[in-house]
């Protein structure tokens, strides 16, 4: 086969690669969620009602999500819901992780704020080497008296995984703002640098 068509080929493999890998992993993680709920939630239902039905436990979880909303908002619901997050809150390893996971939720679902500010530039892991960050804030005000200066919350994320990575803490100054949106900013880590703003749009501003 001729040079020139072994690297249309080659060309075309990865191509295919770029474009459907994507729609794999997006597919693959909601058919597992699928799969998991529907296992454990799906046996509950098909013992309560004696039929085993494909679907019914996520349709089960989605009722019950509305139920307990309802509730929620009903007077004796709202005093049980404060009864428990009072309780929750008594105990420090509760308390720590309660508190996390109803902020994040409450940012995410209820869209009170975003979440990151913002993607910047910060020299880490040391001097001359530049990490892209996800700006959360203001710094505590424990760490700013320590350092006696302003300094700023940063996310800085793992590649191509950016669930994980590292909270640091630097001056505001050294936080060196990017135009790119946060969502241009996690396709880039999550590409591994291949897929750069630019190729994403025009950067938000």
């Amino acid at each position: 086969m001729e040079k020139g068509k072994l690297s249309s080929l080659r060309r075309y493999l990865l191509t295919g690669v770029v474009v459907s890998a994507p729609v794999g992993v997006t597919v693959f993680v909601l058919v597992w969620i699928f799969d998991r709920l529907d296992l454990i939630l799906g046996r509950l239902f098909g013992t309560i009602v004696g039929v085993r039905v494909p679907g019914a436990g996520l349709l089960a979880l989605f009722l019950l999500l509305i139920a307990v909303g309802w509730v929620a908002q009903q007077a004796v619901g709202g005093r049980l819901v404060s009864m428990t997050r009072d309780w929750l809150t008594k105990f420090p390893l509760t308390r720590t992780v309660y508190s996390a996971a109803s902020q994040i939720v409450e940012s995410i679902v209820m869209q009170k704020e975003k979440f990151f500010k913002g993607c910047v530039l910060i020299e880490y892991p040391r001097a001359g080497l530049w990490a892209l960050g996800f700006l959360t804030g203001d710094a505590p005000a424990e760490v700013k008296a320590l350092n006696n200066e302003d300094m700023v919350t940063v996310f800085v994320p793992t590649a191509p995984n950016p669930t994980s990575g590292v909270l640091v803490f630097v001056p505001r100054s050294n936080a060196r703002e990017l135009r790119m949106s946060v969502e241009d900013g996690f396709k880039l880590v999550l590409s591994g640098g291949v897929v750069l703003p630019n190729q994403l749009g025009t950067p938000a501003r």
